[in-house]
């Protein structure tokens, strides 16, 4: 069983800098930065620390999570981001739940046993109200979906077919595996602060990204 992991940045020197030095290599059979155009030195420091760099010609979460896909070739893909809000050890976590056969596995930031130090109010009632209408439309299960740090059977994301081209590549991810009937096993975890850098959710915007989507999945049902 291969994984690569990829490690998604925009102009995230302070998170790199302590988070990545707790990432071990051998973790995983690669670990893959996907930059989208950083200034302030994350690229720099990426391969001083001697991780691999993918440049991303465009910009958005998810087409960072295609660029890298489309470039590489495993059998599991992980997603994982080092502003301090992922928790490195999880990524052992998640690769051991796919070891015993889970396809498709994630972190939960509001799962019974989770907790999140990052989530002001305004985005704790927006995760729920956005997982609610998810669970609710397209039956889905889910505890949280609009975290990003998973692992996912290649086979998998590549028949999800996705298409979103930002933050809201997480949302998508779910409500397609519940299309799908493609169980996602939820791990309920810890969210540490962001640490440095400018946090790229900005409420509005994100908000009617996620709510067209919705709208959009559930009027064009096939994929």
């Amino acid at each position: 069983m291969s994984v690569i992991v990829f490690v998604l940045t925009l102009d995230e020197i302070d998170g790199v800098s302590q988070i990545m030095p707790q990432v071990k290599k051998e973790w995983a059979d690669r670990i893959i930065f996907v930059d989208g155009g950083s200034t302030d030195g994350t690229v720099e420091k990426a391969k001083e620390l001697g991780f691999e760099v993918i440049h991303q010609k465009n910009k958005g979460e998810g087409n960072a999570c295609r660029v890298g896909t489309d470039a590489t070739d495993s059998d599991y893909v992980m997603f994982f981001s080092p502003d301090g809000n992922d928790v490195p050890e999880d990524i052992l976590r998640l690769i051991q739940k796919s070891k015993e056969g889970h396809d498709v596995v994630h972190i939960s930031r509001f799962g019974k046993n989770s907790q999140s130090d990052d989530a002001n109010m305004l985005e704790y009632f927006g995760n729920k109200m956005f997982t609610f209408l998810v669970n609710t439309f397209f039956g889905g299960n889910y505890t949280d979906a609009l975290n990003g740090f998973r692992i996912i059977k290649r086979d998998i994301w590549n028949e999800l077919r996705t298409d979103a081209q930002h933050l809201d590549i997480e949302q998508q991810t779910c409500i397609r595996c519940a299309k799908r009937k493609i169980p996602i096993y939820q791990i309920d975890g810890r969210e540490p602060a962001r640490i440095g850098g400018e946090r790229i959710m900005r409420p509005l915007t994100t908000g009617s990204q996620l709510s067209y989507q919705i709208i959009k999945e559930f009027i064009f049902w096939d994929f």
